[in-house]
Order: structure tokens, then sequence, then C-alpha cells
């Protein structure tokens, strides 16, 4: 599946949580969420920045309702690293 179609497919609460629950972790679907949407820019890149996955971890968390405060992005990055995921 193309990125655009599968970010066009996270429309419900429900597609978010899935997300969390089929990656294992919130950093690993915020990354897989960040990386998708660096797909899809004009320039595509493959490899999202630590700035891009915190934005898509405050974007899941909102979704599925998460509260709390949100890792900061050189620990989501750090996770994300240590799962073998390359973040900039």
């Amino acid at each position: 599946m193309a990125p655009i179609e599968w970010l066009n497919g996270l429309v419900s609460d429900d597609r978010y949580r899935a997300l969390v629950e089929e990656a294992g972790s919130l950093p690993a679907a915020a990354w897989k969420l960040a990386r998708a949407r660096c797909q899809v820019w004009e320039t595509p890149t493959d490899v999202p920045t630590s700035r891009e996955v915190r934005a898509a971890a405050r974007i899941i968390s909102r979704h599925i309702g998460l509260g709390g405060a949100l890792p900061g992005s050189a620990a989501l990055a750090s996770e994300c690293e240590h799962m073998g995921l390359l973040v900039l």
C-alpha cells in the first residue's frame, strides 16, 4: 500500500490504537507515522527527524487519548534507534 493510502486510512481513533498495538509501542508507532508522512512530501525521505517523530507521537496521543506528558524528541529518537529504527 502506498504511504498516502495508508495515511488516508488513519481516519478513526481505532486505527491509531491499532497502529500502536501493531507497532508494539508508542515510539515505534510514531516512527511509522512520521516515516509515512515523510514519504509523501514533494522531496520524499525514508528517515524522519526526531521532531517529526515527536509530532507523530502527539498526533497519536491525541487520537487515542493518552494523557500526561509525552517523552521528549531525544528520548523518542533514542527509543526508536534502540529498536533499529533510524531517526535523524
